[in-house]
């Protein structure tokens, strides 16, 4: 088997600033014997969750998870960003805020308050529920989250609109959903906001697409840019298994002889040398059934 990984995988800049943001912040707090959380998952991975914890970080999904024990503490913005209600309950609380909301983000947030002040509906394309997509919307009342074009559809205001993107939302998405805003005699900003690391994955997989025979694609079962990428894999015809880490790659995938691999912008690199690592063991122990059987029926 030849693994050939995508070549552009794994960590993207903002998960990097996030995870090293939260990291010193743990330190910090360590050093000063204060509790440290971080709110939600700093990013979407359970391993870089697990090492946060065992550096002292305890995860809160709200500043009420943690009543009477906010004062003093620090607490870290995860990369998907927060409300501003959230940051001002936080420091009301008396928590140190240390905001790790990755930077394109925070451009998306900022642009959702300007066009809000400005009069217009904020329409944000993406996931309904999903931190960036809630974080983005408190940043501009009354703004709107549509996961389809259908939903888009169904908007019906005559004030003028502007659409922004969850950043890991596919261009094909986006513009699905664009299209279906618009409406003769309604303006229509199209602010973007995808995120160029997610578009960059997802062309290194359309090329890896037509180099291998499968493709593992490495990272969080609840990561929207890992799902995103493992489903335009499967949509080019390739066998493909989004795997959480390594030992979740089946047997199966030993009888490949190439094997493409991927991940998500918030999979660490342990992940995917793990995973790599595993592909090259089950090939290796296809090939010695298969020297077994030959030598058997010799």
């Amino acid at each position: 088997m030849t693994v050939t990984r995508a070549r552009t995988l794994g960590f993207c800049p903002g998960v990097r600033r996030a995870v090293e943001t939260a990291e010193r912040a743990a330190a910090a707090a360590s050093a000063s014997g204060s509790s440290g959380f971080v709110l939600g998952q700093i990013v979407h991975n359970p391993r870089v969750s697990a090492r946060l914890s065992g550096l002292g970080m305890e995860t809160i999904a709200d500043p009420d998870d943690a009543p009477g024990r906010l004062a003093g503490a620090t607490v870290v913005i995860r990369s998907h960003g927060a409300a501003p209600e959230v940051f001002e309950r936080l420091r009301a609380a008396g928590a140190e805020v240390v905001d790790a909301t990755c930077p394109r983000v925070a451009a998306n947030q900022k642009a959702a308050a300007s066009y809000a002040s400005r009069g217009y509906l904020v329409v944000i394309a993406g996931d309904a529920g999903h931190g960036e997509t809630l974080g983005v919307a408190g940043h501009a009342p009354g703004a709107v989250i549509v996961s389809s074009a259908a939903e888009a559809a169904a908007v019906a205001t005559s004030r003028p609109l502007a659409l922004i993107a969850q950043t890991t939302i596919s261009e094909t998405e986006y513009e699905a959903v664009r299209e279906a805003l618009r409406i003769p005699g309604r303006e229509l900003v199209d602010v973007g906001g995808v995120c160029a690391a997610s578009r960059e994955r997802r062309s290194a997989i359309e090329e890896l697409a037509g180099e291998v025979d499968a493709i593992v694609v490495v990272g969080g079962k609840n990561s929207a840019n890992t799902r995103r990428l493992a489903e335009l894999a499967a949509t080019l015809g390739v066998p493909t298994w989004h795997v959480e880490n390594a030992a979740e790659i089946p047997d199966e995938l030993g009888r490949y002889e190439r094997v493409g691999l991927s991940a998500g912008a918030s999979t660490p690199d342990e992940d995917i040398d793990e995973a790599e690592a595993r592909l090259l063991e089950l090939s290796q122990a296809a090939s010695d059934d298969a020297a077994s059987d030959a030598a058997s029926r010799a």
